[in-house]
């Protein structure tokens, strides 16, 4: 068994169409059908099911995929070792977020991270599908929310809950409801509202509390920008339901928030990554600073929560 022979195979795995393997890979089909059939024969059982130009993984081709998988990481994380014996003058950053104010926050934070370390390449990727993008190495960890963790995946991630936050009404100043101290759903069923599209994570946990409790919102408008939705409603066009972080990460004086009571109308932050990756020193020295950042936002972290991530940034 050679290891280019894995390569095709794992790239067949990725693609699971003959052609389009063999174009990524820079071969010829029948270069790629003949070193499969090899590697078929050497294993002793079909890796793959072909019917017509469809092919899919069999039992055999699923234990094979998972056993190369761990052998190409293992191969990425000892050149990763390998660099540390090097300064920090090659390494590089790459997080995963989801879009929206989890994006914001890491690009945000990045900041002062180029500003200490300006020869680490940065990369943040925007991104609904963060497991895949974990499953492929294309990012060191993950920004996501613990709504969207997969539990049949626990075996192969780990999950560092980071904070809880409250959804909050957001109106200009001179709003009548900003006398309230806290307000509940059925307060907000008249006010006209600027609300993100309901692809946005923030629209969908609100969507899904509003039915649960049987209330109907005065939607006037949607849009996926949080620009436009402080646009509006600093114009005093209607009021908003955001998250806290988001609140609290624009700078425009005209607006004021209030808590919404209701149980349902949180969610739990988290960072995510691979059980089997290793934190080169350029992901590693990334945690302090967003410990820091999150602070300066007012969203305070537990002692648990830092001891984890501590943890993780001494390389342990």
């Amino acid at each position: 068994m050679e290891f280019r022979q894995l390569e095709y195979f794992m790239m067949l795995c990725k693609e699971l169409h003959f052609t389009r393997a063999a174009e990524k890979l820079h071969i010829s089909q029948p270069t790629l059908s003949h070193q499969i059939k090899v590697l078929e024969n050497e294993v002793g059982a079909l890796l793959f099911d072909r019917i017509g130009k469809k092919i899919s993984l069999t039992e055999a081709g699923e234990i094979l995929f998972n056993q190369s998988a761990f052998i190409f990481n293992s191969i990425d994380n000892a050149k990763l070792q390998i660099n540390e014996l090097e300064l920090l003058e090659r390494g590089t950053l790459k997080i995963g977020a989801l879009p929206g104010e989890l994006t914001n926050i890491v690009s945000e934070s990045l900041i002062q991270y180029s500003f200490e370390y300006p020869q680490i390449k940065l990369s943040v990727l925007s991104s609904d599908d963060l497991y895949s993008l974990l499953r492929d190495n294309q990012i060191d960890f993950a920004f996501s929310f613990s709504q969207n963790y997969l539990p049949s995946a626990e075996d192969q991630f780990i999950e560092i809950p980071l904070y809880i936050e409250e959804f909050l009404f957001v109106a200009d100043r001179e709003h009548p409801l900003m006398a309230e101290e806290e307000l509940s759903l059925s307060q907000l069923m008249d006010v006209p509202l600027i609300l993100f599209s309901n692809l946005h994570l923030c629209r969908k946990i609100l969507d899904g509390i509003i039915k649960q409790e049987h209330i109907s919102l005065n939607t006037v408008f949607e849009t996926s920008s949080i620009n436009t939705i402080f646009n509006f409603v600093s114009r005093g066009m209607g009021g908003t339901i955001i998250a806290k972080s988001l609140f609290q990460m624009q700078d425009n004086e005209k607006l004021m928030a209030r808590p919404i009571t209701n149980e349902g109308l949180k969610r739990e932050a988290a960072i995510i990554y691979r059980k089997d990756k290793f934190m080169n020193k350029a992901v590693r020295y990334y945690i302090p600073i967003i410990i820091d950042y999150l602070e300066q936002l007012h969203i305070p972290l537990s002692e648990q929560t830092k001891d984890q991530l501590y943890t993780v940034s001494a390389g342990k």
